[in-house]
């Protein structure tokens, strides 16, 4: 006799709702010529545990009860080699499912004008992924390899396209990937917005050519700005308030481009007291360098060819207080550029608006627990970011559906997932019946009646 057990039924709930209105799984999953009989339930079962409690492929049997497995249409258990194998023909046949993902945007009306365009990093456990380069990292992790990727968000929330390169790709390189698989699925006169990252000539050309428009920020560079700087204190001012902040802009037309040079009194207040902090950490850092400069000590000492190296340092005094090197001059100011030719305060909010791109990021790497990555193979990584960038558009989909959601950050929407619960109860000599628990206020506006599909309407029939 099995033994009564209890499992997070939200997850699979959300899961259900998005696949009763889109046939999310059917369509995505189509034409994927494949011998896996459990693929679309594997990938089902990979969302669900990026919502539940994120563990490893080797242990979703043992964490996870049958019963689940029976909710997620299984017909029996596979073993943990099918799913490892199912991992990686996700991976194999990712162009084909993204496809049919964005070819689902595409039909139901849901891929905005507006893209936001954001690129980021996961780093990896061990060093024998193919895929995995030294790079900058994000994550704070530079001497461990990694992988990039690129996602846009529209403005509506959601997610439209994912890129996938090695760690050492920079992002002006990553974006002519970025910019392929957008125009598969943006219509013509889209408005892409992303940061100084992407921002390059050819990309903006390319942009162009495509017959989109871009929003941009211009790269801080202290010659190039002190010049735009000059025209902006020559030029004439608009002024404005954006989230209660005062800003000035002076607007300058530049062949096909128009450039928004902007600045915000209360932005050089925030920059400055940042840096002059940085400033005061630096001098206390030095103090104990400072100390054995004056008494002639040694500093360093380092291995040559011809001997050891030993590092004094001289100290040149200045005769007034020392000058803060963090602080510019730049404090406050910053130019956006832009193909498309509107009021400034229009365009800073749409370039204010990356916060989308930025959450989705977050969401993927903390909410859903993007890092690290464990896999190696090449086809078994790119599995496992397409099966988190689809977690992440099941629930962005869900918060489109449902009216007035009180609850959008990820990691606490899944507190409320799982504590949403189903148990099955198997009593001697009876019929199992289950018992569903724990339905807060903050996850009906999500779920709505769909929670009503896993109450036992026979309970009623035995008491």
């Amino acid at each position: 006799m099995r033994k009564n057990t209890t499992f997070g039924i939200g997850n699979v709930a959300l899961l259900d709702k998005v696949n009763a209105r889109f046939d999310f799984f059917e369509r995505v999953f189509k034409g994927v010529s494949t011998k896996a009989k459990n693929l679309k339930e594997s990938s089902k079962l990979f969302i669900y545990n990026r919502l539940e409690k994120c563990v490893s492929i080797n242990r979703l049997k043992s964490v996870y009860p049958v019963e689940l497995f029976e909710h997620l249409d299984f017909k029996s258990v596979p073993g943990d080699r099918t799913f490892y194998r199912d991992l990686e023909r996700i991976g194999k046949h990712s162009k084909i499912i993204f496809a049919n993902y964005q070819g689902l945007l595409k039909k139901d009306n849901m891929v905005s004008e507006k893209q936001f365009v954001d690129f980021s990093s996961a780093y990896f456990e061990g060093n024998q992924s193919e895929m995995g380069k030294l790079g900058y990292s994000r994550d704070n992790q530079p001497g461990k390899k990694q992988v990039n990727f690129g996602i846009s968000t529209g403005i509506n929330g959601i997610p439209c396209a994912l890129t996938i390169q090695k760690g050492n790709v920079q992002d002006k390189k990553h974006m002519k990937f970025m910019l392929n698989t957008l125009k598969k699925v943006l219509p013509k006169k889209s408005l892409l917005i992303f940061d100084c990252g992407g921002n390059t000539k050819a990309n903006k050309e390319k942009i162009l050519n495509l017959k989109f428009n871009y929003l941009t920020l211009k790269a801080k560079k202290k010659k190039v700005y002190h010049r735009y700087i000059a025209l902006f204190n020559d030029g004439e001012k608009q002024k404005f308030s954006l989230n209660k902040r005062p800003y000035e802009c002076v607007k300058l037309i530049e062949g096909k481009e128009i450039k928004y040079i902007f600045f915000c009194e209360d932005l050089k207040k925030d920059q400055i007291n940042k840096r002059n902090k940085k400033f005061e950490k630096e001098l206390i850092k030095n103090e104990g360098k400072l100390k054995k400069t004056k008494k002639g000590k040694v500093l360093g000492t380092y291995l040559s060819r011809e001997g050891y190296i030993l590092a004094k340092g001289s100290l040149q005094e200045v005769l007034s207080e020392v000058k803060n090197p963090f602080i510019t001059g730049l404090e406050g100011y910053f130019i956006i550029e832009s193909s498309v030719d509107e009021i400034p305060e229009e365009i800073l909010r749409n370039y204010k608006g990356r916060d989308k791109a930025e959450k989705l990021i977050r969401d993927m790497k903390e909410g859903t627990e993007l890092r690290p990555i464990r896999h190696w193979s090449t086809l078994a990584v790119i599995g496992y970011l397409l099966i988190i960038f689809l977690t992440n558009c099941i629930i962005n989909l869900t918060l489109f559906l449902s009216r007035s959601p009180v609850v959008k950050n990820v990691k606490l929407l899944k507190k409320y997932l799982n504590n949403l619960t189903l148990t099955i109860v198997y009593p001697k000599n009876r019929f199992r019946f289950s018992i569903l628990a724990n339905i807060s206020e903050e996850i009906k506006p999500i779920l709505g009646k769909f929670i009503q599909k896993y109450e036992d309407k026979s309970l009623e029939l035995r008491w």
